[in-house]
């Protein structure tokens, strides 16, 4: 089982038996530890891979897909803070912290090893019990300890931390035709885009002549097809690589399509 994830604060995940593979849209940024297991984390450029031991930053408003995988009899278990922005803008407004530069980071990288991170880990590790009651004070306590610690290690930090501007407006084509694979909602691709709702539809329209809707299933059934045919990956992983959650759904909108259901065309 998984804690919350929607929710900022300390979180424990845990899976004892299987894989777990999905995707994401990066709500909060997220200082995290990892306790056993391993993670694999794909952004848009690359791939980074999370072993026992290492300490991860996860950067907010990022798209990932990820892979926690439970190892040599061990379960996948990862303790993570995340950093709500009511927490960071307190933070920010008490030490007088405001960014200087925009850095271009993966969804997710390493931080480096340091002693004061492990302690930290250590300590929260043994105070875990007093949190689950979800005291709101003594949990802002901790984020804020934790921030102290991260700025001592990492100054550059800062420049990610304390930036509270939402995404500019972006070209949209180039958006689309990179993450078109990830199952986001129209309000979510709109505010990645930097645009209103109303005004992701008129720049999408004069940009494809036809509705985001549309585009999406056929962008994601022709790679659909791609993948099968000529990667020979199969119908329930292709499913999930597309964006297309129910199975089901995908067959029959695929044989809509192209005639033939994805099975005929993985096995031809």
């Amino acid at each position: 089982m998984e804690a919350n994830a929607e929710l900022p604060g300390i979180l424990i995940s845990c899976y004892y038996h299987k894989t777990v593979k999905g995707e994401n849209i990066i709500r909060h940024h997220a200082f995290a530890y990892q306790l056993s297991g391993k993670l694999i984390v794909r952004g848009e450029q690359e791939t980074v891979i999370f072993e026992p031991g290492d300490f991860r930053f996860n950067v907010r408003n990022q798209l990932a897909r990820f892979i926690k995988q439970p190892e040599q009899g061990e379960a996948f278990r990862s303790l993570s803070l995340q950093f709500d922005e009511e927490v960071l803008r307190e933070f920010a407004a008490e030490h007088r912290l405001v960014p200087e530069n925009k850095p271009n980071t993966p969804p997710s990288f390493k931080l480096k090893k340091h002693p004061l991170l492990q302690n930290f880990m250590n300590a929260l590790q043994q105070s875990l019990p007093y949190f689950e009651a979800g005291n709101r004070e003594l949990v802002k306590l901790k984020l804020k300890e934790a921030l102290v610690i991260l700025l001592k290690v990492q100054p550059e930090l800062k420049d990610l931390l304390f930036d509270f501007d939402p995404p500019g407006k972006i070209n949209l084509k180039a958006f689309m035709e990179q993450n078109f694979r990830y199952n986001l909602s129209i309000a979510r691709l709109a505010f990645l885009c930097g645009r209103s709702i109303s005004g992701f539809k008129r720049d999408f329209f004069n940009a494809y002549n036809t509705t985001p809707a549309k585009w999406l299933q056929a962008k994601r059934l022709e790679e659909a097809y791609y993948l099968l045919k000529q990667k020979q990956i199969r119908p329930t992983d292709v499913c999930t690589e597309v964006g297309l959650e129910n199975l089901s759904h995908f067959s029959f909108i695929f044989k809509k399509h192209f005639g033939c259901t994805p099975a005929q065309i993985f096995k031809s």
